[in-house]
């Protein structure tokens, strides 16, 4: 039988590290659109004008499963900690 391992500690910082992801793709927003005046050709301003559009509703559903993932990791390395803290405290005859 295969012993189990976990990093614990890699799971919850894997999690925060996924949530400032998400943050971070969150606030690249309106980066394209600060940008228009830039472009220097109607057409092509206009053309990343209606591709933000589109990008936008995909980033949004790419960032909130982003944190749901992140959500998942931090609290499996949370729990698995907390597992083995009552395995310790059982294996010793005491409480957690």
């Amino acid at each position: 039988m295969a012993d189990l391992q976990v990093n614990s500690d890699d799971l919850v910082k894997t999690g925060e590290a996924l949530r400032y992801l998400a943050g971070e793709l969150k606030n690249a927003e309106n980066i394209a659109q600060d940008h228009l005046g830039a472009m220097g050709h109607a057409q092509l301003a206009k053309q990343l004008d209606e591709m933000q559009g589109t990008w936008d509703d995909r980033r949004n559903r790419l960032v909130e499963d982003i944190k749901t993932v992140a959500g998942i990791a931090k609290k499996a390395g949370k729990t698995f900690d907390d597992i083995e803290e009552h395995l310790v405290a059982a294996l010793e005859g005491r409480e957690p």
